[in-house]
């Protein structure tokens, strides 16, 4: 008989423990629901204030929200969980969403759930009740016209980007317009050779001797000393043989005189050696010895005597008929 009561009395015991805890557990959550007003006109927004007390080791999930509450309240938008106060180990937390509705009449904002994940413990808040009012008519005033759109006085600022783009237009107009009447159609005539009052040859020797009693090269000035070399060089081709050598390279001189024979070969040989030579010292840095200037300077002199015209004495000039 002992030992059928201690069977019974251990399971009644146990049984009682977790009908103690049950409850606690139950209350250990606490949701609430409040609105700011019960009245709203369409179309105007009210708060949803979704309050929970929880333990802080438990992970409640709030309740989602979708498009709208009962198909006449829509839902603007849900505010991230925030915690409002933490006490020991109770926290406070607190949503806020935004609704509306443009429909009138009574609606019930039904109550919403909270769980507690992994465990059978819920809390349920309660229902709430929300009217939407239409904006009162006049009715005495009868049917009256639908009124004209209001209007808006433009700014300044607003007309400002306007006034800066007609002032720009206008002002390319005016240039353009003074730039056409200001433009002359050059004719380009064909260049003539220049007359020299003495011959090439004669104008070229004399620059030559009066570059040599300059001494240029002597006082280390070797890029002008061979930038005033091929000058005169370069400007005797165009007088003597009619050639644009001041505005051809070494390599367009060298080429013309090859196709056209005006001098033998082995003056185009030496002729080419001084301008790429001099080419080296304008553009190249380089600094020839004494021995290359000399042979320069003789080269320059060798070339004009050689191509000068040659005048034949023997030749009696005629008599010019009276």
């Amino acid at each position: 008989m002992k030992m059928s009561m201690k069977y019974v009395i251990i399971p009644l015991t146990i049984m009682m423990i977790l009908g103690a805890i049950r409850p606690a557990q139950a209350q250990s959550l606490k949701a609430t629901a409040r609105i700011d007003t019960t009245r709203m006109l369409i179309g105007d927004q009210v708060n949803l204030w979704l309050e929970l007390e929880q333990p802080s080791g438990v992970n409640v999930t709030f309740p989602p929200f979708r498009d709208s509450i009962a198909g006449k309240i829509e839902i603007l938008s849900a505010s991230p969980v925030d915690t409002l106060t933490r006490s020991g180990n109770v926290l406070r937390l607190r949503q806020r969403v935004l609704l509306t509705s443009f429909d009138t009449g009574f609606f019930v904002i039904p109550g919403f759930v909270f769980k507690a994940s992994g465990a059978t413990d819920s809390s349920l808040t309660e229902a709430l009740g929300i009217e939407v009012m239409g904006i009162p008519v006049d009715t005495t005033k009868g049917i009256t016209d639908i009124k004209l759109p209001y209007e808006v006085p433009v700014t300044f600022s607003e007309v400002l980007p306007y006034i800066i783009v007609g002032l720009l237009i206008v002002a390319l107009i005016v240039f353009y317009i003074w730039y056409l009447r200001k433009r002359k159609v050059i004719v380009k005539e064909p260049v003539k050779p220049e007359i020299l009052p003495v011959p090439a040859h004669i104008w070229a020797l004399g620059e030559l001797d009066e570059l040599v009693r300059e001494k240029l090269w002597q006082q280390g000035k070797t890029k002008l000393y061979y930038s005033r070399l091929t000058d005169i060089i370069r400007r005797y081709i165009e007088l003597r043989f009619s050639r644009p050598a001041m505005e051809q390279t070494t390599e367009e001189i060298m080429e013309d005189f090859n196709r056209n024979g005006l001098i033998p070969e082995n003056l185009r040989i030496e002729l080419m050696k001084l301008l790429q030579l001099a080419d080296l010292v304008k553009f190249a840095k380089w600094n020839p010895d004494a021995e290359e200037s000399e042979s320069s300077q003789k080269s320059a002199y060798d070339f004009i005597l050689r191509t000068k015209p040659v005048v034949n004495l023997r030749e009696p000039e005629k008599e010019v008929e009276k």
